[in-house]
């Protein structure tokens, strides 16, 4: 009765023990690894603020047409007063003779409150647009960097499932190879097959089993980098729920190279944000060319000031002032700096346009790239379907014939390997297919 006691508790222990492991694993399909690196992701989140700044220029370009009202005050203390000077005749001194005078408290406080109001400044309006501008521009930067992690995160994942995949294929030629060897030495004892037959069977099976420990350790490598894409914790244990599995679907893209190069143009975030900032740049010779004209402005002031002896503020007098006037500046010399800042702006959207043209015939490159990429490996898997099921045929007759003592050892590790590498061709290629259709996505900027 305690030895069944004791069991039971072992068992309620260790499956608590294995609930518990398997409910700090975090699932995970491709979709949830996305949604988690857009969650989670710190480049991501990088990009997200960069737009929250470029909406705080807009706020300061706008503010700039806005009146601008300073307060100010001011406190002096004279060790020795102010001098005024007044014509001698005034005191009896002649004429040619100046008389002075100390004028003032020791004590001086001054306080005003100014306010200056832009009425004609051209640089004003193109600076506001060129805010709004970059704003948009710093929006379609966060939309490709976006693109890139999603496109990164899949990449990762699909890396994660083609190891775990190779890792299957190598432990199911082990197991067919130790098959082998379970039949060879059966074939020895009974005096049909060689004591090199066993041997060959032997090093065979333990050949392989260093790829098992390279597959698992590169399985762990690209879990880390997936996690580290995702912005997931080093120390997080995760496990796929999707599987490398190609469904032949139709790809949804126009008939022509032309067409898709065009839809890529419009759709690609890096090439709006490139003509975004070509619109910038514009803008930016704009607001140098207005450093031209001359600028006026509205000013005011009202202001009060007292001076005394003592420091009983409650004694001293205020007396106020105020004016309202117009201000108009006109740039008559700047030592050619004005023009200087007009030529360089103007080199930057001449840049800026030659970049806008390089880049689109760099993603026309890319769409036929991507194009060909997808139907090369969509032929290849087509292809190695069938090589499988001849490769699967090869080794059965082989395996039956070497029983029969018909084929040779030789033959089996032939069919064997045969098997392996058509499985394994397959499953590159079916990666290869995934991978270049998640490219495809980003080159054509489906990736929202």
């Amino acid at each position: 009765m305690k030895r069944i006691i004791y069991t039971l508790l072992t068992t309620l222990i260790f499956v608590g023990s294995w609930g518990l492991t398997q409910a700090q694993v975090r699932q995970l399909t491709m979709d949830n690894a996305v949604k988690l690196a857009l969650d989670k992701n710190r480049d991501l989140q990088v990009a997200t603020l960069e737009t929250a700044k470029s909406a705080q220029k807009v706020v300061e370009a706008r503010s700039y047409a806005l009146p601008n009202v300073a307060g100010s005050a001011l406190y002096q203390y004279y060790f020795n007063k102010q001098v005024s000077f007044l014509p001698g005749s005034f005191v009896g001194l002649p004429e040619n003779q100046l008389a002075t005078f100390r004028v003032g408290g020791s004590n001086a406080l001054i306080g005003g409150i100014a306010a200056t109001q832009p009425l004609f400044q051209p640089g004003i309006k193109s600076g506001i647009k060129a805010a709004q501008i970059d704003e948009a521009a710093t929006n379609e930067a966060l939309a490709d960097v976006r693109a890139s992690i999603v496109t990164d995160v899949k990449k990762a994942y699909l890396d994660v499932l083609i190891t775990q995949e190779q890792l299957r294929l190598q432990q199911q030629s082990i197991a067919r190879n130790e098959q082998a060897l379970k039949d060879a030495r059966s074939l020895l004892a009974q005096g049909r097959a060689s004591r090199v037959d066993t041997l060959r069977a032997f090093v065979t099976v333990e050949n392989l089993r260093p790829a098992i420990i390279q597959l698992t350790n590169r399985i762990g490598i690209t879990k880390t980098v997936l996690k580290r894409t995702m912005g997931l914790d080093e120390q997080e244990a995760i496990e796929l729920q999707d599987s490398l599995r190609y469904d032949n679907p139709l790809l949804a893209a126009p008939a022509t190279t032309t067409d898709v190069y065009f839809e890529a143009v419009q759709a690609r975030p890096e090439v709006r944000r490139l003509e975004l900032i070509e619109q910038l740049n514009r803008e930016q010779v704009a607001i140098q060319t207005a450093e031209r004209q001359p600028k006026l402005s509205a000013i005011g002031l009202v202001q009060s000031q007292s001076q005394a002896n003592n420091f009983r503020v409650d004694e001293y007098k205020w007396p106020v002032s105020s004016y309202l006037g117009l201000q108009l500046s006109v740039p008559i010399f700047t030592g050619f700096r004005t023009n200087s800042r007009i030529q360089q702006a103007q080199i930057t959207r001449q840049q800026t346009e030659t970049q806008v043209a390089n880049l689109k015939e760099i993603v026309r490159a890319q769409v036929k790239i991507g194009l060909a990429n997808v139907e090369e490996a969509r032929l290849r898997i087509e292809t190695q379907r069938q090589t499988i099921s001849v490769a699967e045929l090869g080794y059965r007759i082989t395996r039956d014939r070497w029983k029969q003592g018909i084929a040779s050892r030789l033959d089996m590790s032939d069919a064997e390997l045969s098997l392996t590498q058509a499985k394994s061709n397959y499953l590159q290629a079916v990666y290869d297919y995934l991978t270049a259709t998640v490219s495809l996505d980003k080159v054509l900027g489906r990736i929202k």
